[in-house]
């Protein structure tokens, strides 16, 4: 039987009272003015192919591959139908009946989840960008695109170690920080030092899980959930940081993807609930207080990353934190918590649609009069600076830690 035949599943698919207001919302349906392209509309593909009336065909593999995942109908839908799980549970039926595809195949069950695979393709894509075919693809600034010399794993046994530290939390760090982003990476943990915080990473750290979870290759995310929270589960700390959007998002649920096996439920809910946004760490746990820190004088506006601001509900920490930072001029963008158009793979298999929806996001940041745009997730950070590069702007788009990295610097003289 189909995950979409199940009770829980297809009583949810009934319960959208088909009243429209997820279009207020979706940006995929603002670009296309398509039906099948917002909750509404792909809700009644998914029933249909439940009730065994619509093919997977390729119409449908688009409608459904074509969301964002962003959760904005969610908040928006006054039946509270969740969405989201429904349209996993579709792209989970249709990586079963019709499989997931040569490309996805090769990169969510071989590469991804294997750490020295990871490096060895993003140490060919470093090569692969620089060449001048390849510089812009499909809407996205290949050639712009930061990849680390040196993975943030390789050197993190350079980390030094604090004496007579006040807390000791673990870093989980993600593919993206990991690799395209490591100075990024170190930042964190500067930032946490400055905080008398000390901070073990585990080299031994996989993917989260995110990329398959999203795609309905459910075995491998299982396999590497398990890996992290026994991993993980082993130390002694008190809690575990993440400094990447979606990744905290896959880590805070890891619990409801393996409720089938007990005694590992147990331990995944123990793992989640340590773990925490650097953002909402800084500001709630460690209560840190940066008013009488030297300026850094840019002026600055915020990026709210769609699985941190909806999926973990985390906005007023880093507003608070630039804020704070004497200096930092602060101003809010229009729609701040709109979609940047990344979306994982989305950006590279519909670009006719990321791209517009990418060039709104500009378009507001531009508004705000900010040289600075700040986020907490790497991938809206890659997206975001390189449509402003391609665009001709000269903005920089910087990790929140990148910035609070800069201060405390500043602080030590």
């Amino acid at each position: 039987m189909s995950i979409l035949n199940t009770k829980e599943i297809y009583e949810k698919l009934n319960s959208c009272n088909k009243c429209g207001f997820c279009q207020a919302t979706c940006r995929v349906y603002k670009e296309t003015l398509n039906e099948f392209n917002c909750a509404r509309g792909r809700i009644k593909l998914i029933k249909a192919v439940a009730d065994g009336v619509l093919e997977r065909n390729r119409f449908y593999e688009d409608a459904i591959n074509s969301c964002t995942l962003c959760l904005e109908c969610t908040k928006t839908c006054p039946s509270a139908v969740p969405t989201t799980q429904l349209i996993l549970a579709a792209r989970q039926d249709l990586a079963q009946k019709k499989g997931l595809g040569f490309s996805k195949r090769i990169a969510l069950k071989s590469v991804l989840p294997n750490n020295s695979l990871r490096k060895v393709s993003f140490s060919s894509a470093k090569m692969v960008k620089n060449m001048k075919r390849f510089h812009k693809f499909r809407g996205i600034d290949v050639a712009g695109m930061p990849i680390s010399d040196e993975s943030f794993l390789d050197m993190a046994h350079r980390i030094p170690k604090l004496q007579n530290p006040r807390h000791k939390v673990a870093f989980f760090v993600g593919c993206m920080l990991n690799h395209t982003m490591a100075d990024t990476a170190y930042n964190l943990v500067k930032v946490l030092h400055a905080n008398n915080v000390e901070v073990v990473v585990p080299k031994e750290q996989r993917c989260c899980g995110t990329p398959q979870h999203v795609y309905g290759d459910l075995g491998t995310v299982s396999a590497l959930a398990k890996h992290n929270i026994d991993l993980f589960n082993k130390l002694e700390v008190d809690a575990i940081i993440i400094g990447c959007a979606s990744c905290g998002g896959m880590l805070k649920t890891y619990g409801d993807h393996l409720q089938t096996n007990v005694d590992l439920n147990e331990e995944a809910k123990k793992f989640s609930s340590k773990v925490k946004d650097i953002n909402e760490y800084l500001v709630d746990e460690l209560k840190i207080d940066l008013s009488l820190m030297q300026g850094i004088y840019c002026k600055v506006t915020y990026h709210d990353p769609c699985h941190l601001v909806r999926a973990q509900s985390v906005n007023a920490q880093p507003r608070k934190i630039l804020k704070e930072l004497p200096g930092v001029e602060y101003s809010e963008m229009h729609n701040a918590s709109n979609c940047c158009g990344a979306a994982g793979m989305f950006q590279g298999y519909f670009p006719e649609i990321a791209v517009p929806i990418t060039q709104k996001k500009i378009d507001d940041i531009i508004k705000t009069g900010a040289d600075t745009v700040i986020t907490s997730c790497p991938a809206c950070k890659n997206r975001i600076q390189g449509s402003l590069n391609l665009g001709g702007h000269k903005h920089k788009v910087l990790h929140i830690v990148d910035l609070l990295a800069k201060a405390y610097e500043l602080e030590k003289g």
